[in-house]
């Protein structure tokens, strides 16, 4: 990042080729649409661009800086557009989007409910599900990602667990 905040065009590719798809995998599965999840990396990475020069790394890993801003992103998206279609309409936009043929264990059917209950969780809940489960962030990072600390996002992992098993023995 020090390289990036002098300019360096390839160090700045070199990030993007890094963590670019993992930022996109995590807004997807956030926002549940893939224009909207392109936007929030390329903004994403636009501010990280114009911002290098503020990224601290005794602070946070990179990873974590670029999941914050993209969640912040992500976060007023949903808040615009929280009167428009329903999530759930896409959840086919999501399910086995870019996972290896070995973690898709589940029938194709299965992975559709579970995409259905996640998006139908609060925004908070899904959040937590996504950075922690999905984007394999550990807790620190999560927390500071969200702005609470780990004992409240462990709470909050708690919460979205029983909610999540709530909203599927429903839906069978």
């Amino acid at each position: 990042m020090r390289r990036v905040s002098r300019g360096d065009r390839d160090a700045f590719a070199a990030i993007a080729a890094t963590h670019g798809p993992a930022i996109e995998r995590f807004a997807l599965r956030l926002l549940v649409q893939r224009q909207r999840a392109e936007e929030v990396l390329q903004e994403t990475l636009m501010k990280a661009w114009r911002e290098a020069a503020r990224y601290d790394p005794d602070r946070a890993r990179l990873s974590t800086w670029l999941h914050q801003i993209a969640h912040n992103l992500c976060i007023d998206i949903l808040r615009r557009h929280s009167r428009e279609q329903p999530l759930t309409e896409n959840a086919d936009t999501i399910i086995g989007s870019d996972e290896s043929p070995e973690t898709l264990v589940q029938t194709r059917e299965t992975q559709r409910q579970v995409t259905v209950a996640v998006i139908a969780l609060s925004q908070r809940h899904r959040t937590a599900l996504i950075l922690t489960y999905y984007q394999s962030l550990p807790n620190r990072d999560v927390a500071q990602i969200m702005g609470i600390s780990v004992r409240a996002l462990e709470s909050l992992l708690v919460r979205a667990r029983r909610e999540l098993k709530t909203i599927l023995e429903e839906s069978i």
